[in-house]
């Protein structure tokens, strides 16, 4: 098979062949010591011979070279382009998404890996380091944490942590906040962002002196909240809870209520505890200013802790329950009868205070705050 010489490699043969002939020797011994054809050789010298063509020549190798390798970064960028677009249109941070992008680009475009790297910002080596071996105590983990997921939707991972935490199996295990964090975040579970509280401004904000509770069934606070059935109709919860323990005291679903149902409400749940609270703090609902709610008061020795007219976040704990209510289990839940609408509420009151890990309370559930506070303080109930 013939072989493609370069215009260097021609020059340099014709200039080559002039010589020997200007030495003397013959024809037939110049085309065999180049390697050559006759024609080849004239065609060469025709081409080559003068200085002038020579030139010519390499300028016009030299820019078809520039142009191949102009042509070669446009189709680069090109590509390169393709790509951001296709396998990577926003930033990646993590590894593993860097990895599964950077085989992306080089199966559906075909790029090469040390292209796909550089366009993609992934090291060579980090590409191909494996993946660490899980041990089985991390695998078992990351199972727990996507069944507390499963079963709590609404929980992030600092409740799961902490309901993990409680978890006979999982004792003396270190279950440390960044460790929990990344696994939940590897997992894909929800990861949302603790929320910056904002001061209120407004009638009382700037009280120092306002009622806090000291002990369990000290201030015992009372909302309702709204919420409708499949078929339309309106429905109400009245939820009760304790300030100092978080525990919910009852959440009643009815239809409507009057000042005599709450009454018989705050008459079961003294029934239930055996304590009588010290206050009641509620908004100025009529249901909660009626005579039969505050004759009871007078009568029961209960003080009431009425909140300022438009004053919403000075019944705060009533109203943070309520949209932990909200969030975590009416708005997952269709409703079409009354009875169902007691069924999930007793429900998730089971699960509020038996299960779901409380973050003022040092992530314990408000049943076993108030059990370890009982027997912190049996001397001073006796």
């Amino acid at each position: 098979m013939a072989r493609r010489h370069t215009p260097d490699q021609v020059i340099a043969k014709v200039r080559q062949g002039q010589k020997m002939l200007n030495d003397g020797r013959p024809m037939i011994e110049v085309i065999k010591e180049l390697q050559i054809t006759e024609a080849t050789w004239y065609r060469w010298l025709q081409q080559y011979g003068s200085e002038k063509n020579a030139t010519q020549a390499k300028a016009v190798k030299d820019l078809e070279k520039e142009n191949a390798r102009l042509k070669k970064l446009v189709a680069e960028k090109e590509l390169a382009i393709d790509i951001l677009n296709e396998v990577a249109p926003g930033k990646i941070l993590s590894p593993e998404p860097r990895r599964r992008a950077v085989r992306m680009a080089q199966e559906k475009f075909g790029a090469s890996e040390r292209f796909a790297c550089k366009v993609l910002g992934q090291n060579r080596s980090a590409l191909r380091k494996g993946r660490p071996v899980v041990s089985f105590e991390e695998a078992q983990l990351r199972s727990d944490l996507r069944a507390v997921a499963g079963k709590h939707p609404a929980w992030g991972w600092r409740k799961a942590r902490w309901h993990l935490l409680e978890q006979p199996q999982w004792d003396g295990v270190a279950l440390n906040k960044k460790r929990v964090r990344r696994l939940w975040r590897l997992e894909g579970l929800t990861c949302k962002p603790k929320a910056r509280k904002k001061r209120r401004t407004g009638p009382g904000a700037g009280e120092q002196k306002r009622l806090r509770a000291e002990y369990p069934m000290h201030v015992v606070s009372f909302d309702f909240q709204s919420d409708v059935t499949s078929c339309g109709r309106h429905i109400r919860f009245f939820n009760v809870i304790d300030e100092y323990t978080r525990t919910a005291l009852a959440i009643i679903p009815r239809r409507s209520f009057t000042s005599n149902d709450v009454v018989a409400v705050l008459e079961d749940i003294i029934a239930e505890t055996g304590i009588v609270p010290t206050y009641v703090r509620s908004d100025n609902g009529p249901e909660f200013t009626a005579g039969a709610l505050i004759d009871w008061c007078a009568t029961a020795g209960v003080d009431t802790a009425f909140i300022d007219p438009g004053s919403p976040w000075q019944n705060g704990f009533a109203e943070s329950f309520n949209a932990q209510f909200r969030r975590e289990q009416l708005t997952g839940e269709i409703m079409d009868t009354l009875a169902e609408a007691k069924y999930l509420a007793d429900e998730w009151k089971e699960i509020y205070n038996h299960e779901r890990p409380h973050g003022s309370l040092d992530g314990l559930t408000p049943s076993r705050y108030w059990e370890r506070w009982s027997a912190e303080n049996q001397l001073a109930i006796a």
